[in-house]
């Protein structure tokens, strides 16, 4: 067996990759990984750093039937200083069993080293026994939760919803609360003092369910965002300084993020492309902005988003999320300045006009930009 192993270094732009190697050479280059000092030089030199998600990734196979092992620092419960622990993030993708072309995935966030290497010599030794009972199971066994889960959710909105259009069609609102009124003085008359309060009070669940009904908003996703500054808040949290609410959490959010979901862009907007999509979407308020601090935009590193098939414009063709930040001509970063202009956006160019990029909404959550917003 031959495999292809990639290398990503904090400080390079660019991944290695090397193929065609042979299973004692590919461990060979996991060994020689220096994670600790990696780390330890990340927070060292954190203004030289490219990439903050680095990484060891072997994989085996072609297109349609590839397996790949990735292993890359995790992050840990107790906010340990990087150079303190060893937990790793190892991520394992496999062929869809019954799906040809499409691929799952399972992982862990917090391994230890012991788990990571057993890992990386099973996948080089062809053990496949190890996979199926360390990652494919567990993963299975969280979808038939989720199924499960599906399915009983479904089943309360189908009962719900046959209980309001009974409610709307057959008994009609205004006879609910006399209705629930009776049923409440056949069971308990001795609590029935107040009948007119009482009625009021058994209204009230099915109006509120009623206005339920008529708009539910999804709360279980949080509003795309860019990730805060985690190792500014780290060294205020240390030093005791005061934290405004919701920060901890955020804090724990960025730390916990899971950065392989990301990924890069190969083609971005430059410096003045950005602007000028700024520019265009805001028309003279952001223009009068930069005018007036003698300012321009600058745009950070960009990730690939998914593309929204709604046919404005012959239909997207790109799309990338990424932060900007405004600079005056001594090169000071002036961050934002103030509003309508955002931290971040997503630049998107349509079929019907290539080569232009556009400004639209925030789609996706990304971390905190150190390179861009250096100084700050």
């Amino acid at each position: 067996m031959r495999f292809t192993v990639a290398l990503q270094d904090p400080f390079e732009q660019q991944e290695e990759i090397i193929n065609s190697l042979s299973g004692d050479a590919a461990w060979q280059l996991f060994r020689q990984v220096d994670w600790e000092q990696l780390e330890k030089a990340v927070y060292e030199r954190l203004d030289d750093v490219v990439h903050h998600l680095y990484f060891y990734e072997i994989s085996l196979g072609a297109d349609g039937d590839k397996r790949t092992l990735h292993i890359s620092p995790g992050f840990g419960r107790d906010g340990d200083m990087p150079s303190t622990r060893r937990i790793f993030m190892v991520r394992y993708e496999y062929p869809h069993p019954a799906k040809p072309g499409r691929y799952l995935n399972y992982s862990y966030q917090q391994s230890d080293y012991a788990f990571a290497q057993d890992a990386v010599k099973a996948f080089i030794q062809g053990n496949r026994q190890f996979f199926t009972d360390q990652f494919e199971t567990p993963r299975n066994k969280g979808l038939s939760r989720g199924k499960l889960f599906k399915k009983l959710f479904r089943a309360f909105l189908v009962l719900l919803v046959a209980l309001l259009l009974f409610i709307q069609f057959v008994i009609g609102w205004n006879h609910v609360p006399e209705h629930l009124a009776s049923v409440r003085m056949w069971l308990f008359p001795g609590s029935f003092e107040n009948s007119e309060a009482d009625e009021a009070d058994a209204a009230a669940p099915l109006k509120a369910a009623a206005e339920a009904a008529a708009g539910i908003t999804d709360v279980a996703q949080s509003a795309p965002q860019v990730l805060l500054d985690t190792v500014m808040w780290k060294a205020a949290i240390e030093r005791g300084d005061f934290i405004p609410d919701g920060v901890k959490d955020d804090y724990e959010r960025a730390r916990h993020f899971d950065y392989t979901k990301l990924e890069p862009a190969s083609q971005q907007p430059d410096n003045e492309e950005a602007q000028d999509a700024i520019l265009h979407y805001y028309k003279g308020k952001v223009g009068e902005l930069l005018k007036d601090h003698n300012a321009y935009i600058r745009i950070g590193k960009a990730y690939n988003a998914a593309l929204r098939p709604d046919g404005t414009n012959g239909g997207e063709i790109a799309r990338v999320t990424a932060m900007v930040c405004a600079f005056n001509k001594q090169g000071e970063n002036l961050g934002n300045i103030q509003m309508p202009l955002d931290i971040a956006y997503d630049f998107v160019q349509y079929a019907g006009d290539p080569g232009v990029w556009y400004l639209a909404d925030l789609s996706q959550t990304i971390p905190y930009d150190y390179v861009l917003m250096k100084g700050r």
